[in-house]
């Protein structure tokens, strides 16, 4: 059953970016999946919760939780200097928008027209946030910083966003290696 829950997030993923959220059909997740179009909705029940889904496994680049338990996010937490800490949100964020960037900034797109994806779109928001303000926090136990712990915390939100991501690399075709080395020297 996880097997296959993760072949119907994973073909709703690939569809999701290739046809958009209104393009997208369960039937077509189904066939890219390889399973029947009921198995789909018995597991999902309806698109947005597919995308929902789609999203959060992009995210965390598995099945196993939210990102604040992620171990790669726990790392940057622990990184022993903020220098270290700031490299590391800058790689997290690039290996998190390499997975998910297109979807969030489809999920984004589709928030103006669709008040539940909306809804989706703000928690995302706002766990964002709480992240960064976590972050923050860490970072100011390592050093002293140029600002208060909630700017600092609205800074690392504001640079890590997904827009950035996409226009740093899909829109100007640089790699990612060099928005995460652009991130690092302007959170550092």
């Amino acid at each position: 059953a996880a097997a296959t829950r993760l072949r119907i997030i994973e073909a709703a993923h690939a569809e999701f970016e290739a046809r958009g959220y209104e393009g997208t059909r369960i039937d077509d997740i189904a066939a890219r999946a390889g399973v029947a179009v009921p198995t789909v909705y018995k597991t999902f029940t309806n698109k947005r919760n597919l995308l929902t889904a789609a999203v959060t496994t992009a995210m965390t680049g598995g099945p196993d939780g939210p990102v604040d338990r992620q171990a790669w996010f726990q790392e940057q937490l622990d990184a022993p200097t903020a220098e270290q800490q700031l490299q590391q949100i800058a790689r997290n964020a690039r290996r998190l928008n390499d997975r998910a960037a297109h979807l969030l900034e489809l999920m984004r797109a589709t928030a103006a027209r669709d008040s539940e994806i909306a809804t989706l779109w703000q928690e995302i928001n706002n766990e964002r946030l709480t992240r960064a303000r976590t972050s923050a926090q860490r970072l100011a136990a390592k050093t002293t910083l140029r600002t208060s712990v909630p700017e600092a915390a609205h800074t690392l939100w504001a640079l890590t966003v997904p827009e950035l991501y996409v226009l740093h690399v899909t829109q100007s075709g640089r790699p990612p290696d060099n928005y995460q080395d652009w991130l690092a020297d302007v959170l550092i």
